[in-house]
Parts: structure tokens; C-alpha cells; sequence
């Protein structure tokens, strides 16, 4: 233990949601006897009126469930809404999270000498609040291009502010790597990866069995930025192509577009899966698919899905983002309009793929590889410190 450094997580995404980095780095460094206490997304008292998936958040709000040797989920109470556009609400809701995750320490008889590692970039005054040995902020999203409630002027300010106060700064994309790099100099470029013990070619899962081949998978968030739009004409032009989509359509974020796809006859919804059967559902797939919409939130993304398709051999078509331009034409087609991307899935249905490559890329981006050199960034700051 003595080599070990306990690490806070304050993370963007609840625990039971789909695994990402969050969650492999505090599974990983967990195994590696680092007391590693997770707390999850917050939420406003509000939130449950316009989703009910906050329902369950609010339910469990306060708890503190110990899920491993040296891994422990808490649960955030309700905080104010507007945090990311008026100051007054801003500075209450980071009062409210620190207080809960000092009064968690306690509880749990965490160290008192700890890293915080940051997921939301208007964090800084929980920073402040809690002092932490070593401060981090891991940059996976553009997030004021989310919208919503957020004032985009009011979190690119407040991400001036977390990302010039930490040590240490990640970045999962290089468009968000240089933006950071003007308020950090120590900042890093680490991309998304996957884990290839996990997906690997295998047996197709007996759900997808009677679906016809060839078959198109897409695999993840069913968003706002998810284009229905160019999908159902995808989808009609190929009408002899299977599209499997899994993954669970966020409140009425997508409208009655996902009725108008089921009626096309060759889209199959499969709802949300375990990242564990993933797999399963994308074995025998002729290509993966990321139908974005082009607007700036999508620039800046690091996506999962394209490493979890190249671990199973999988080409993967999809629209335009930076992060994507300078990969191998194997591992994937960037896809400018309608006709382009229904022309790159012909082709790799048509064609025999190097399948080689793609998982020479899949092994080359792995999980493991990102966790490594996490650590050595970390254990050099906290030597200094």
C-alpha cells in the first residue's frame, strides 16, 4: 500500500451507465490496491420533471455502496440548477457536492491526502473547497456544446479556470488537447481505447440470429447529436442491409424518428445491452457505423465505438470528425454526405476487408496501454508534490 495513491473521482457519468474511461480507471486502479472512491454525476432537484431516469438517481441520492476492496460509489444529493449559468447557483451546487464528498471521506476512512480527478469543467470551486494533493482534469467532451441550461460563455470560462488551476490535464481528443494547452502546458493527449480481452470476434448473440446479413451495427448513446435523419436514408437505400442499433433512445430526444426507422422493415432496435454482450451483437457484422450529426459538440469526440468495432475486425463508416481524419482508410471511411456513406458501406460489404489492420489498430489503442500511462503521469505529480 505504501506505493498506492487514493484517488476521488468526480465523474460525468453514473456507475450502472455504460462502461467508459471513468469507470476503467477506477476498476483498474482499484485492482491495483489505490482506494479509489467514485462519486457520480450530479443532478438537479429539477431533473426528475424533465427525465425519469433521475427518479432512480433521486432514490439513491446520499448512498455509499462499497463495490470492491478499495472501490467505493457514492451517490450526489440533488444540487441547484443553473450551476452552469449564474454564479450564485454555480457556487451553491459546488458547495453542496464538496461538502458531500468530504463528509464521504470521513464515512469511508479515506486518506486524507488524495487526487481528484475532474470530469465537469465548472468544478473548480470544489477544487478549491477540498484542496486535494493533486488536482487532474480528464477533458472527454466539447461540453458547452451540449446546450441546454448551460451558458456556453459561462463553461468555457469556468474550464479556463479548472484547467489552468490543476496539475495534470487529459484530453481524449487532439482539437480539445490544443484548446487545453493554452491554460495547461501540462497537458496530455489520451485517447479513448478499448478493451480487446472483452471484444473479440465470437459467436453472434441468438437475438440477432434471424436478422438477415449483411448486417450494420451501431453501438451506444441514442442522443440529440445521433443523425435519424441520415440514417433512415441509409437505411432505405440499403434496404438489403440489416442495421442493428443498441442502445436506448434518451427521453424524447429523438421523437417519432425511431418509429419512422422501425417502419423501414431492415432497423432493428435491441434497447440497451451490458457492455459484456456487446460483443455478441457485433459478431458477423460487416461494418460499424457512427451516423453524427457535423456540428461542433462532434468535433471534439474521442468515440469508443470505433476502437470496440476495430477490436472485432469491424470497418467503421462514419461522418466527419477531426479526431477521425488521420486514421487508416481500413479502420475507417469518413462519410461527407448521404451518398458517401451509403457508398462506403456498399464497399465494405462488397470488398474483403484487412482485417488485419484493423485489429493491428484495435491492439496498438488498448485500454491497458491509456491506464499505464495514466499512472506514470499521476505517480511523477504526487512524487513532486
Amino acid at each position: 500500500m505504501s506505493n498506492s495513491i487514493p484517488l476521488v473521482i468526480f465523474s460525468s457519468q453514473d456507475w450502472n451507465d455504460l462502461p467508459t474511461r471513468k469507470h476503467r480507471f477506477a476498476r483498474v486502479l482499484s485492482s491495483e490496491e489505490n482506494p479509489i472512491l467514485y462519486i457520480e454525476a450530479p443532478y438537479t432537484y429539477l431533473s426528475r420533471f424533465g427525465d425519469k431516469q433521475y427518479r432512480e438517481k433521486e432514490k439513491r441520492s446520499g448512498n455509499i455502496k462499497k463495490i470492491g476492496d478499495n472501490l467505493w460509489v457514492a451517490s450526489p444529493p440533488s444540487i441547484m440548477p443553473f450551476y452552469a449559468r449564474y454564479h450564485w447557483s454555480h457556487r451553491k451546487a459546488c458547495r453542496k457536492l464538496a461538502e458531500f464528498a468530504m463528509q464521504t471521506t470521513l464515512d469511508i476512512g479515506f486518506p486524507n491526502e488524495y487526487a481528484a480527478l475532474f470530469y465537469l469543467p465548472w468544478m473548480n470551486p470544489i477544487r478549491e473547497m477540498l484542496s486535494p494533493k493533486v488536482s487532474m482534469y480528464d477533458c472527454v467532451d466539447d461540453h458547452s456544446g451540449y446546450g441546454g441550461t448551460s451558458s456556453q460563455l459561462f463553461l468555457d470560462k469556468a474550464e479556463e479556470n479548472l484547467a489552468g488551476s490543476c496539475d495534470l490535464v487529459f484530453a481524449t481528443a487532439r482539437f480539445l488537447s490544443q484548446r487545453l494547452q493554452r491554460f495547461n502546458n501540462n497537458t496530455i493527449y489520451l485517447p479513448n481505447a478499448v478493451d480487446t480481452e472483452l471484444f473479440k470476434p465470437g459467436k453472434a448473440s441468438a437475438d440477432i440470429k434471424d436478422i438477415p446479413k449483411p448486417r450494420v451495427v451501431y453501438a451506444g448513446a441514442l442522443r440529440w447529436w445521433f443523425d435519424t435523419d441520415l440514417l433512415y436514408r441509409v437505411a432505405d437505400e440499403l434496404r438489403s442491409v440489416s442495421f442493428i442499433i443498441i442502445g436506448s433512445p434518451r427521453g424524447r430526444e429523438l421523437g417519432k424518428n425511431v418509429n419512422n426507422l422501425k417502419a423501414l422493415g431492415n432497423v432493428y432496435f435491441m434497447g440497451r445491452r451490458p457492455q459484456e454482450e456487446l460483443p455478441e451483437f457485433m459478431s458477423g457484422c460487416s461494418a460499424g457505423i457512427i451516423p453524427f450529426k457535423t456540428i461542433e459538440l462532434t468535433k471534439s469526440v474521442s468515440p469508443l465505438k470505433l476502437y470496440e468495432y476495430s477490436a472485432m475486425g469491424i470497418p467503421t463508416v462514419s461522418t466527419p470528425m477531426m479526431e477521425l481524419e488521420s486514421l487508416p482508410e481500413e479502420v475507417v471511411t469518413i462519410a461527407r454526405n448521404n451518398n458517401e456513406f451509403v457508398d462506403g458501406i456498399k464497399k465494405i460489404i462488397d470488398n474483403n476487408t484487412d482485417n488485419k489492420t484493423i485489429r493491428e489498430f484495435a491492439l496498438e489503442n488498448n485500454w491497458q496501454g491509456r491506464v499505464d500511462r495514466f499512472k506514470r503521469e499521476l505517480a511523477d505529480i504526487w512524487q513532486k508534490k
